[in-house]
């Protein structure tokens, strides 16, 4: 689940660039608080960063995202690669690594970083 400013910009960024589909959202109608997104086999939640708050009252949340990296394998990265660079700030053109994989990685709208990756041979 990742902690947004705002859940309509993430939906916009997961479905219309990166080819997400909406599973549910909360409330049905805008703004939204809370959505749930299938990126093939993966959900990614997107939690309005005050919604969460007051749930969680005494919550911290950084105005930075956490550091870490979503690791995402899909089917091919090439072609999501360059249905995509021009609409996201790439941090690593897809490469062969050492380790088996070929992968790319990019940011998101909200700073969070995402690589996708496919296993050599697949």
């Amino acid at each position: 689940m990742l902690l947004v400013d705002e859940v309509e910009r993430g939906i916009r960024f997961y479905c219309e660039v990166l080819g997400g589909k909406v599973s549910t959202v909360y409330p049905e109608e805008p703004p939204h608080e809370w959505a749930s997104l299938q990126l093939g086999g993966v959900e990614f939640m997107l939690w309005e960063k005050g919604a969460a708050r007051k749930e969680y009252p005494g919550l911290v949340i950084s105005e930075n995202p956490v550091s870490f990296i979503a690791y995402i394998y899909v089917d091919d990265p090439d072609a999501l690669y360059e249905r995509i660079k021009g609409r996201v700030r790439v941090l690593m053109a897809p490469v062969d690594q050492f380790y088996g994989v070929r992968e790319f990685t990019v940011r998101d709208p909200f700073g969070f970083v995402l690589t996708f990756a496919q296993e050599k041979g697949d």
